[in-house]
Parts: C-alpha cells; sequence; structure tokens
C-alpha cells in the first residue's frame, strides 16, 4: 500500500463516521460497543503483531523505555483532550470559542499515530491476510473512528454549527494522513536515522496504544464493576479480527 493510499484509507472512514453525527444518534451505550471492538482490535495488534516486531531488532535494546515514553505521552495528551481519545468527551456547556487544549491533544495525539506507516521494506512484512503497514493503518481507523463520533457529538453539543463542526472534523481527520506524510517525506529525502526514526515513532504508538486500549476495556465505570455480555462480545470479536489478520491463527 502506497503512503498516498495509506493516507485516503487514514481519512475517509474517519471523517465520514463523524458525520454520521449530524443525521443519527449515537447512545453511550453505542459508543462504548464500538469503543471496546476498537480497544480490543488495537491490544490484540500490539500483542501479536506489533510487539514482536520491534523486539525482532536486536540492535535497539532500550526500545521497552520508547513503549513506555509512548505510555506516558499519551497520560500528558489526556491532560489536554480530557480523555476523549477513549470516548469521554468531558466539555460541557455552549460556547462559541474554540476548545484549544482538547485539539492540542486530541491532534498530536492521531498525528502521532500516523507516523510509522511506510511502504519501507525492512518494516512491511507479509504476515497474516494484511501486512505490517496495512494492519497499523486498519487499527488507527478502527480507534479513530469512534473518537470522531465522540468528538463530533462534544462540539455539536458544545454549540458549534454543523459548518464549524465540519471543518473541525477534517482537521481532526487529517491528522493521522499528515504523520503519514511526514514519515513519507523523510523516506524521500533519504534521511540517515530513517530506520531509528521509525523504530522509535512505532514503539511511541505500541505505548499508546497500549493506554488506550487497556482504559477502554478495563475502566471501572461498568455497573457494579460487571462487564455486560454485549461488551464481552465486542472485546472477543475485536481480539479475534486482529489475530485473523495477524496471520497468528
Amino acid at each position: 500500500m502506497t503512503w498516498w493510499l495509506s493516507s485516503i484509507i487514514l481519512f475517509i472512514p474517519v471523517f465520514f463516521s463523524g458525520l454520521l453525527v449530524f443525521n443519527l444518534r449515537f447512545t453511550e451505550k453505542k459508543l462504548k460497543l464500538i469503543l471496546s471492538f476498537s480497544g480490543a482490535y488495537i491490544l490484540a495488534l500490539v500483542i501479536l503483531h506489533l510487539l514482536p516486531e520491534l523486539y525482532e531488532k536486536q540492535n535497539f535494546k532500550s526500545i521497552g523505555l520508547f513503549i513506555l515514553c509512548g505510555f506516558f505521552v499519551q497520560l500528558l495528551l489526556e491532560f489536554f483532550s480530557t480523555g476523549i481519545e477513549h470516548g469521554h468527551a468531558h466539555f460541557h456547556g455552549t460556547t462559541s470559542k474554540i476548545p484549544f487544549a482538547v485539539f492540542v491533544g486530541l491532534f498530536i495525539h492521531s498525528m502521532l499515530e500516523g507516523m510509522p506507516i511506510t511502504q519501507n521494506n525492512s518494516i512491511e512484512k507479509a504476515g497474516g491476510l494484511i501486512n505490517f503497514s496495512d494492519s497499523l493503518v486498519v487499527g488507527i481507523v478502527l480507534h479513530n473512528i469512534p473518537i470522531s463520533i465522540a468528538f463530533t457529538g462534544m462540539l455539536l453539543h458544545a454549540g458549534f454549527s454543523r459548518i464549524k463542526t465540519t471543518l473541525y472534523l477534517i482537521a481532526f481527520a487529517l491528522m493521522a494522513p499528515i504523520g503519514c506524510m511526514l514519515t513519507a517525506l523523510l523516506n524521500q529525502l533519504n534521511f540517515s536515522g530513517f530506520e531509528d526514526f521509525l523504530t522509535i515513532s512505532l514503539a511511541i504508538v505500541v505505548g499508546i496504544f497500549l493506554h488506550i486500549s487497556t482504559t477502554i476495556m478495563f475502566e471501572s465505570s461498568e455497573k457494579n464493576h460487571r462487564y455486560q455480555l454485549s461488551k464481552i462480545l465486542a472485546i472477543l470479536s475485536g481480539t479475534v479480527v486482529a489475530w485473523v489478520l495477524s496471520g497468528t491463527a
């Protein structure tokens, strides 16, 4: 998959899923099920596909440090974004002011996710039904679709017009493609540290994914701290899909 095709795939589903909020009502329960599926998918993707890929790189002994760095980077980003990455849109009231802190945290989060996507042959390996880079694209899309729904709903609830909301939605949907394009540009410029850059950026994204997925699946907001059957099925479904696509099935 070329970088521009990856960018298109990263953009279109995220943008149009946000537009659905204009005409469809997504209940909190429905959004949680979508989040549970996507969270389970990216957690399984990390364990089955991304971590083994990272630890195959024998010359990078500090890879675990960068994974931890990604985990804590996400903690910092959520300080600004208020946790919208896992469906918590804590932005109340009606105001015409732009929530810059939310934008900064969410947009940086999304751009970072797109940066490990590459055509480089040393990283892109055939695995299951799709290769390494393609599976990462699928994971990011599945992760960003519920975010897009929550983000659009937050803006509409806050009193933003449909035009402004659409513009902000476009900006959000472009962040992961921009990260992908930056990596493609570095590759085209024959950046001397390109391989190390890819490894570090992937490790950071793995840390981000670990934080997001575990927060989604294991947060204690369930009634009486018990999982509903629908959420269990959503988690199992996301895990199975990642298992099949990763080639370990």
